[in-house]
Formats: structure tokens, C-alpha cells, sequence
């Protein structure tokens, strides 16, 4: 692969955050509105957690073949055919006032959505070079926290002076303008040639299932990916109910717990390529970063037994940060041990096992919130990432026997 003139990939990296950060304004969108949807149609906590399942019920379809979609057409146009699908199902929330018409609102902006990690790890992975890959992955994952970040205050803010409809307007036609400027300025780039000799086909998506390193992987998101669905998802309503916080006052708070994530992911990635830098194999410098975010999570039983709304937004910033620098340093850990060419479909894979995992986990929360509160849901979250490490401690690092040499 010929070297990419720096300026040039860190243009990249930064368009992928902007893709990121749409994203998540978009799926944050109904979060934000749900408490003042619910005031208005009467929605209870279970009906929310089923227009949640819809949405992640898509995205964990869409990572069945969007893989293999991603390596066969190249990051520009999945990106473009993605996102032309998610921003036209964001504007469709507008049209919709019953939460089954939500649901499949939400089912249509999932598959669109599920395209997107999978699209950004392949692009870090073609454009920029192993000893700045953790850095740039976390600053493409950050764009998943500024969105967080975004939502509340500019949702808050449209939907109190034009109402709630004008919300999902809104983000949803940043990503048409977003889309003119994708199409105008990326290009793919794609892996070094190999010659005939040894070129193979890539695997399925069944056949990436099979393999064990995979399937820690997918295991480790499964478990993991349920702390970010359910903040992302549920933090306004948490706030709105243990706290007493209005739209507004969602709207002037509910963003400072992401901020934390802006943090932890670049100052994870950044710490772990100064150990590359420093002659630590990659994946050892990858190891020991998800060791340190996995020990902070066990913080969320505090954060939902303090009284204080202050100490309760701070230690879930706290676990956000963690859990940005856990993901940034999990999906470089992926980029480099799975070949560039079918890296779109490893990536897809460990996805769905995420969402699935979101999925479950929102499905039971509602479940569980509206029989007895918060509590036993914090409390589980605390202790999957040390599950999730031990997994691939024992099953990824396998394909990369001299790192585990070196870490033991």
C-alpha cells in the first residue's frame, strides 16, 4: 500500500467522525423526545423498550449481510446507500404519533445504521497506519459520543420552539447535506494488491461466525454493547424518572455524561499507540487498555444508588469514558488481527453480536424498570466487561500466540 500523505488521512478520519457524530444525533433524536412523547400519547417504559427492540432487531439483520455488502462495493457507497436510507427513516419519525408506528420507523433507521461501524473500521483500516490506528479509530468512535453530546441541547432547543416534530426534521436532513459532501470528497482506497497465487475468497458471514477469534468478539459486544444502547437509549428517561428532570433541564445536563467519552476514547487510543511506539506488541498495548476501562465499569452500582443527581451524572460520565476507551481499543484489536480484505465482514459480525446483546438487554430493562426500577440493570452492566475481557483473553488472542507470550 503506497504511503497516504498525513494530511489527507486525518481528513479522513475526521469525515468519519462527522459521519459518526450523524449517526448518533439521529438515533438520540427519539431518546431525547421519548418523556415528552410520553407525556403526550400516554407511551409506558415497556411499549419505549419494544420501539427500542425494533431498532436494534434491524440493526442486528443489517450486520448479517452488510459486511459482506461493505467489502464488495467499498466504504464510499455503502456509506452513501446507508445513509440516504437512515436519514429518510429519521424524517419519518415526524409522520407517526403510535409507538408501533415508531417501531417501524425505528426498524428502517436500524438497518441503515448498521452499515455505519463497520464502513468506519474498514476506512481507518485502508487509510492510516498501525501505529496511529487506536488514535484514529477512538476519534472516529467519538464521533458516536459528540452526536450524544449534540442531541439533547439542539433537539431540546428545536423541538421547544417548533415542537417535537421538528426534531426528527431536523437531524434527519443533516443527513442529506452530509451525503452531498460524502459523495463529493471520499474515495476508496482499498488493501495492497496480493498476488494470484494466494489471493482467496473472503469468508461469510457463517464462515466468520465459525472461526473462535471471531466469535470472542462477537461475545465481548454482546455483553459490552449493552452499557452504550442502554445509556444512549435510556439515560433522558433515567433522569427524567429518578431525578425529576424536564425536557429542558435534559436539554441544559443530559449531554455532560458523554462528554467523558470525547476523553476516554482518544486518551485510550492514545496511550495505547504511545505503547506501540514504545516496542509493546499491538495487541498486548490493546489488552491492557480494555483490562483498565473493564475494572472501572463495577462503578455503575454506585451511580444509580447515590441520591445525588450531580454524583449520578458524574460517575455515568465516568463509565462512559471507560467504555469509550474500551470500544476504540476493542475494534482496533479487530482491525488487526482479521485481514483488511474481509474486515468489513468481521467487523459486521461482531457487530450483530452487539446489538443482539442490546437488544436483550433493552427488551429486559423495560421489563424490569417498570416492575422494580433501575437498580438491577446498573447493577448487571457493572460486571459484563470483566466477563467480556476474560473471553477474549482466553479465545481472540490465539491468532496472535507471540502477544500472548509477551502479555503473560
Amino acid at each position: 500500500m503506497n504511503p497516504t500523505p498525513r494530511p489527507f488521512r486525518w481528513f479522513v478520519v475526521a469525515l468519519l467522525f462527522a459521519l459518526a457524530a450523524l449517526n448518533y444525533l439521529d438515533r438520540q433524536t427519539l431518546s431525547v423526545l421519548w418523556p415528552e412523547l410520553q407525556r403526550s400519547f400516554g407511551y409506558t417504559p415497556v411499549q419505549y423498550s419494544y420501539v427500542i427492540c425494533a431498532f436494534l432487531a434491524a440493526y442486528t439483520l443489517g450486520y448479517v449481510f452488510c459486511g459482506r455488502l461493505i467489502d464488495r462495493w467499498g466504504v464510499r457507497v455503502a456509506v452513501a446507500a446507508s445513509l440516504a436510507v437512515w436519514s429518510l427513516a429519521g424524517l419519518s419519525h415526524a409522520l407517526v404519533s403510535t409507538w408501533v408506528g415508531l417501531a417501524c420507523c425505528r426498524f428502517a433507521l436500524g438497518l441503515g445504521e448498521s452499515f455505519n461501524a463497520p464502513c468506519g473500521m474498514k476506512a481507518v483500516a485502508e487509510w492510516v497506519p498501525e501505529r496511529q490506528r487506536a488514535l484514529s479509530m477512538a476519534i472516529f468512535s467519538n464521533g458516536y459520543i459528540v452526536g450524544s453530546i449534540l442531541a439533547p441541547p439542539l433537539v431540546t432547543l428545536v423541538a421547544l420552539r417548533f415542537g417535537w416534530k421538528w426534531g426528527f426534521v431536523t437531524t434527519g436532513s443533516l443527513g442529506f447535506l452530509y451525503l452531498a459532501v460524502w459523495l463529493l470528497v471520499y474515495r476508496d482506497r482499498g488493501a495492497p494488491p496480493v498476488a494470484p497465487t494466494v489471493s482467496t475468497p473472503g469468508p461469510t458471514f457463517w464462515q466468520a461466525l465459525a472461526e473462535p477469534a471471531c466469535l470472542a468478539f462477537v461475545l465481548a459486544r454482546f455483553l459490552t454493547d449493552s452499557l452504550s444502547y442502554f445509556l444512549s437509549f435510556w439515560l433522558p428517561a433515567y433522569l427524567h424518572s429518578a431525578h425529576g428532570f424536564t425536557l429542558a433541564k435534559i436539554g441544559i445536563y443530559g449531554w455532560i455524561p458523554f462528554v467523558a467519552s470525547t476523553i476516554g476514547g482518544p486518551g485510550g487510543g492514545a496511550l495505547s499507540d504511545w505503547l506501540v511506539r514504545r516496542g509493546v506488541p499491538p495487541i498486548v498495548a490493546r489488552q491492557r487498555m480494555l483490562l483498565g476501562a473493564a475494572c472501572v465499569m463495577p462503578l455503575a452500582l454506585v451511580a444509580v444508588r447515590v441520591d445525588s443527581a450531580g454524583w449520578a451524572i458524574g460517575l455515568i460520565a465516568l463509565l462512559l469514558g471507560a467504555q469509550s476507551c474500551w470500544l476504540s481499543n476493542l475494534m482496533t484489536s479487530m482491525a488487526e488481527i482479521f485481514p483488511l480484505r474481509s474486515l468489513g465482514t468481521y467487523a459486521a459480525v461482531a457487530g450483530m453480536g452487539g446489538s443482539l446483546g442490546g437488544m436483550i438487554t433493552n427488551l429486559l430493562a423495560g421489563q424490569v424498570i417498570h416492575a422494580v426500577g433501575y437498580g438491577p440493570v446498573f447493577t448487571t452492566l457493572g460486571f459484563l466487561h470483566l466477563a467480556a475481557f476474560a473471553i477474549l483473553r482466553r479465545r481472540a488472542l490465539r491468532r496472535a500466540p507471540a502477544a500472548i507470550a509477551v502479555a503473560g
